[in-house]
């Protein structure tokens, strides 16, 4: 339960109905929410509503370590998908006769 010196910040979200009344919830609590004619009145059933709620609730922190996602290479699953493929060796050895013979023009 919380103490009487136990004291931290929550946000009030406000809203106006079409009809002019006021909603009041509270962001950080789930189902926490009033609805009042004025927007003084809404504040004031808000912070009661959190003080009932709150009167037998434990707060406590938790800290939670993410891992990071291992990131693989998106290359990898292609490694050596051509390996014993006769008509690739075939291919890569004429495009490598091709660059030789760029590189040679070019001396």
């Amino acid at each position: 339960m919380l103490s009487s010196t136990s004291a931290f910040n929550l946000h009030v979200l406000l809203e106006q109905t079409a009809t002019g009344r006021t909603i009041a919830s509270i962001a950080e609590l789930a189902n926490c929410q009033v609805e009042a004619d004025t927007r003084k009145e809404a504040l004031q059933a808000i912070q009661e509503l959190v003080s009932d709620r709150l009167s037998s609730v434990e707060v406590l922190p938790l800290e939670i370590s993410l891992k990071e996602p291992v990131r693989e290479n998106p290359w990898t699953e292609f490694i050596g998908m051509f390996e014993g493929d006769a008509e690739f060796a075939q291919m890569a050895a004429q495009w490598q006769a091709e660059r030789d013979q760029d590189a040679d023009d070019a001396i």
